[in-house]
């Protein structure tokens, strides 16, 4: 049975680091081969988010991320589409979809004095 790896203090700041400086000629910065990198699973890393200092370093991680695939996008180095969908599918930034048939409904009732 392996031993569940213990959570290190720097282990916050070196993923910052790999996030911001990543630039790779293909791909991007993820999770999990950071955790690759660090000789950890990406299940390790994800239970370390209960530290306040490494949940930060996570969110902040995620958005650089996310700045990362749509400046990607925006300068074609990756597929639009497909990066659309990654941001709608990790970050809920997709379209809204309209529910119903499209049609307003809307009733008055007249209350007489």
């Amino acid at each position: 049975m392996k031993r569940k790896p213990k959570y290190n203090r720097n282990l916050a700041g070196a993923m910052y680091s790999y996030f911001i400086s990543y630039n790779e000629p293909v791909g991007a910065p993820s999770f999990s081969k950071f955790a690759r990198r660090s000789s950890l699973t990406l299940e390790a890393l994800t239970s370390f988010r209960k530290h306040k200092e490494f949940d930060a370093a996570w969110r902040e991680c995620s958005e650089i991320r996310r700045d990362y695939l749509i400046d990607s996008a925006l300068a074609r180095k990756a597929d639009p589409s497909f990066t659309k969908f990654l941001l709608s599918s990790e970050y809920g930034m997709g379209e809204k979809e309209e529910k119903g048939d499209g049609v307003l409904e809307v009733s008055l009732e007249v209350i007489e004095n």
